[in-house]
């Protein structure tokens, strides 16, 4: 059952595009709370993170495209065969895969760029644990205290902080001309749908 609520939990926060506390920590604080084994609780995090990102793209992918006008549609079509093209599939899949938190944006544009899912799983589920390898690894004992001082700095206003912040991240995002920043070197955002 712990090992259920550690899947949960790390798919929960990898759906949710805010800039929550790291996802490690809290794997961090279950391993030590519920006294898991270390490697289990690695994959059954990194596997619940892989879960949770594919679920944020494929939500991404689907609602966007229904909300993007056609130039916002064209333009990020543009900037993913650019990416593409300069470092292929495996550059992307060391982009999500080494994503630094919170990287909710990165996903969600990922889905509008219509990224193929087995790429973004792969990439999430190698680097998460790699990453929660380093991280839970080297801080379990420590867990606790770090948890118990990260829930008195989380509250209403920083949820909503949080929120405004990726709006305008992805607003500002979407409305950037990746053709005109990466052809003529000139930054220009675009006011409208089109």
């Amino acid at each position: 059952m712990s090992y259920l609520i550690l899947f949960l939990v790390a798919a929960g926060f990898a759906m949710i595009p805010l800039p929550l506390f790291p996802s490690w920590i809290v794997v961090a604080y279950l391993v030590v709370e519920f006294d898991l084994r270390l490697w289990l609780a690695i994959f059954i995090g990194a596997l619940g993170t892989t879960v949770g990102r594919v679920i944020l793209v494929a939500v991404s992918r689907v609602a966007g495209h229904r909300m993007l006008g056609r130039w916002s549609q064209d333009n990020l079509d543009y900037l993913h065969k650019r990416i593409e093209g300069a470092a292929g599939d495996m550059g992307i899949a060391v982009l999500l895969g080494a994503s630094p938190p919170p990287a909710g944006v990165l996903f969600i544009l990922a889905g509008l760029m219509r990224v193929q899912l087995w790429l973004v799983a792969a990439s999430v589920f190698i680097g998460r644990t790699i990453g929660y390898w380093i991280s839970v690894g080297g801080t379990s004992l420590a867990a606790e205290p770090l948890a118990n001082r990260l829930r008195d700095v989380v509250g209403p206003w920083s949820v909503a902080l949080a929120v405004l912040i990726i709006a305008g991240v992805l607003v500002l995002a979407l409305r950037i001309d990746y053709r005109a920043l990466l052809e003529d070197r000139k930054f220009r955002l675009h006011r409208g749908r089109r």
